[in-house]
């Protein structure tokens, strides 16, 4: 995601647990507890950058479980004006 051109703004990732009956592949201490370790990352990002991110992880990272879903974000921003340049999404606009 990193590599990506033009980058993403950024993201977020976190450390997450699956439920459900798909336990192929797994650890003996995953079956014992019936959750699977995982890995979250969410973004906002525009659709069609959704897209082309998605395939982008497809090409460079072919795992048959990678799960993903895409929802409407109604509203994006900052409680506070950024006031450093680290602040400055790719695009060169500053997030609001």
């Amino acid at each position: 995601m990193l590599s990506l051109d033009p980058p993403l703004p950024g993201f977020t990732t976190w450390d997450a647990e699956g439920h459900g009956f798909g336990f192929a592949g797994t650890t003996v201490n995953e079956r014992v507890r019936g959750r699977v370790k995982r890995n979250l990352i969410t973004t906002v990002v525009a659709r069609i950058d959704a897209e082309r991110l998605l395939e982008a992880i497809a090409q460079k990272t072919p795992v048959p479980d990678i799960a993903f879903w895409i929802e409407p974000v109604e509203r994006f921003g900052r409680l506070q004006k950024p006031t450093s340049p680290s602040a400055i999404v790719a695009d060169g606009r500053a997030l609001q």
